[in-house]
C-alpha cells in the first residue's frame, strides 16, 4: 500500500499500472491512470487497519490518503482489495521460484471530502501530516502553501 501511495506521490503510474492484480489490468491503461491523477498532489498517507482472510491469498488494507486538487485539501477514505498473485516469468521454458507479490484488485471508497480550502499565504496543510511525503528535496516545515506544495 505505502509504495503504491508513493507512486501516486511521484507521479510513476507505471508502477501503479503494474501493482494492479491481473484481473484489474484488463480494464485499464497507465494513461487511465494518469489522467485520474492529472491535477492532484498526493502528500499524506494513513493506514488504519490491515486484515488476512483465512486462506491468505486476500487482505484488505483501511486508509487515507491525503492531497490537493485545485487549491481544495482532501481526504479519501478507501478499504483496498488486494490477492497474493504469482508473478513469476517463465526464463527459455523454466519457471522462476515461488515469487508472489500483493497486488491491488479495488477497493470501497467510504468516505472522500473536501476538508478545506487553501490559499497561497496559509501554512502549508502537508504541515499537519506526520507522514507528508515532502515535496521536493528542499521542503522544510513551516513553508506556506504558494512555496511548498502549491508550487
Amino acid at each position: 500500500m505505502r509504495s503504491r501511495f508513493s507512486a501516486y506521490a511521484t507521479e510513476q503510474y507505471q508502477y501503479i499500472f503494474d501493482t494492479y492484480a491481473k484481473q484489474s489490468q484488463i480494464e485499464l491503461s497507465v494513461e487511465d491512470i494518469q489522467n485520474s491523477g492529472a491535477d492532484s498532489h498526493w502528500f499524506a498517507l494513513v493506514i488504519y487497519t490491515s486484515s488476512m482472510l483465512e486462506n491468505e491469498k486476500e487482505q484488505f488494507v483501511e486508509f487515507s490518503a491525503f492531497y490537493i486538487a485545485d487549491n481544495g485539501l482532501y481526504e479519501m477514505r478507501e478499504k483496498s482489495r488486494f490477492l497474493l498473485e504469482d508473478v513469476s516469468k517463465a526464463i527459455k521454458g523454466q519457471k522462476q521460484d515461488n515469487n508472489k507479490q500483493w497486488r491491488y484488485v479495488d477497493g470501497d471508497i467510504i468516505k472522500h471530502f473536501l476538508l478545506e480550502k487553501v490559499t497561497r499565504k496559509q501554512l502549508c496543510p502537508c504541515n499537519n501530516y506526520p507522514t507528508a511525503w515532502p515535496s521536493s528535496i528542499n521542503k522544510q516545515k513551516g513553508k506556506k502553501y504558494k512555496q511548498c506544495c502549491g508550487k
